[in-house]
């Protein structure tokens, strides 16, 4: 009988240390979740989805220095279309979006190849637009990542989506 006593008193122990571990392994993850959750309160993720443009207030009033030439526009398509200006991954080849990127995105990008909005746009507020971009929506493509003259090419070929389509 004694030696049953003793069996039985270490497997008690045993089971007890168990459930011990169980409920410190518990109150450790909670504590952790809890200070995530604080954590994620007291620095909540920003909502870009409203910013705007935040342009020079005579930006449509810049004149292109750069002739819309063949040449510019080229150099404006190869920038759009490289990882260097990676401007198709949100507007895509056309300009119209890039659909495949979309829920990648914080918002969808602006038709660049509208027909009736486009026309309206000075160059210069597009060449601001592509200098400052939209903080958290759009990056900014100011210097170094792209020199002015860089940007004007930019302004030339995003020009070209807009154009009206000549019958063929």
């Amino acid at each position: 009988m004694r030696i049953r006593l003793i069996v039985d008193t270490k497997l008690t122990m045993k089971s007890t240390s168990a459930k011990l571990l169980t409920i410190a392994a518990a109150l450790i993850v909670g504590m952790a979740s809890v200070s995530s959750s604080a954590r994620r309160a007291q620095n909540p993720t920003p909502d870009f989805s409203h910013n705007t443009w935040d342009l020079p207030p005579d930006a449509d009033k810049a004149k292109n220095p750069t002739a819309a030439t063949p040449e510019s526009i080229a150099q404006g398509k190869e920038l759009f279309m490289s990882r260097k200006g990676n401007c198709v991954f949100c507007h895509g080849e056309t300009g119209t979006g890039n659909e495949a990127n979309l829920p990648k995105l914080r918002r969808k990008p602006a038709n660049l190849a509208d027909e009736k909005r486009m026309p309206h746009l000075s160059d210069g507020e597009i060449y601001w637009k592509i200098t400052r971009g939209i903080t958290g929506i759009m990056p900014s493509y100011d210097e170094p990542r792209l020199t002015s003259a860089e940007r004007w090419n930019l302004v030339n070929f995003v020009r070209t989506l807009s154009a009206p389509k000549k019958p063929t």
